[in-house]
């Protein structure tokens, strides 16, 4: 059986020791896209930042490609950093910067590659995005759309098999949202990437997740798990059901 790309083992997850999930224990295998769902308040923003090392664990175990983030020093975490990117729900480009200065911020912490190495693979990079050409605009100059997709090139920025996403589409509109939805696709079958997503977007969660994973608005941990369709149709929480069923007829 082939190590998990991600793995919570009875993860505690909070702020300042207090909890605000519990016990939540899961595995995304290799080249799988996953959703993190669950209602609002419910803690999907605080587990995905416990996952990729913002926020310290308060209890259980965070593994990436089968390494601790939790008991590795800051020597191992730093390696275990680059195995992942990660696009902020706004974007998170630095204002000051061009799109391309954000995109090469990854390559320039982390690896040692002359300027002009490094420019060629912004390109490419902007190039997978549909951003061809706009490198040097600001993302004051950039639609909504616009730089979703560079926050989607700064991650890819160090060719990282796990890719998180963190409310991908939201504030596009819907045309700007499939497209989004596409290129997701375009990149697990460009880079067999294993993808998670953070989303409350039923359209996209149909359209690109592989399975759902459904957390407890009160903190209990995992409600259900599945794919999206049955989740829909057959979880026996009714609450589950319901929330998905909002976008059956979508």
């Amino acid at each position: 059986m082939s190590t998990p790309a991600i793995e919570l083992i009875d993860v505690t997850a909070g702020y300042a020791g207090r909890p605000v999930q519990n016990h939540v224990s899961f595995q995304i295998g290799q080249g799988e896209i996953v959703a993190l769902l669950g209602g609002s308040g419910c803690g999907k923003s605080t587990m995905l930042k416990t996952i990729i090392g913002l926020l310290p664990v308060i209890d259980g175990d965070v593994r990436i490609a089968g390494e601790s983030l939790v008991l590795c020093n800051q020597i191992k975490k730093r390696e275990i950093l680059r195995k992942f990117g990660v696009a902020f729900q706004n974007g998170a480009l630095f204002r000051s910067y061009t799109l391309a200065e954000n995109i090469a911020l990854p390559l320039q912490e982390y690896t040692d590659l002359p300027q002009e190495e490094i420019d060629k693979i912004v390109e490419e990079k902007l190039r997978i995005v549909g951003l061809e050409g706009a490198g040097k605009k600001m993302p004051g100059d950039l639609s909504g759309g616009m730089v979703k997709r560079g926050a989607v090139a700064r991650a890819l920025a160090l060719n990282p098999g796990i890719i998180f996403l963190d409310e991908p589409s939201a504030g596009l509109d819907p045309l700007n949202s499939a497209n989004l939805d596409q290129l997701i696709l375009d990149i697990r079958k460009k880079f067999n990437s294993t993808i998670m997503i953070v989303t409350h977007e039923l359209d996209s969660i149909f359209t690109v997740a592989d399975r759902a994973i459904f957390l407890d608005s009160k903190g209990g941990g995992i409600l259900a798990q599945g794919t999206p369709e049955e989740l829909r149709d057959h979880c026996e929480n009714p609450f589950v059901r319901n929330f998905l069923n909002r976008g059956k007829d979508k």
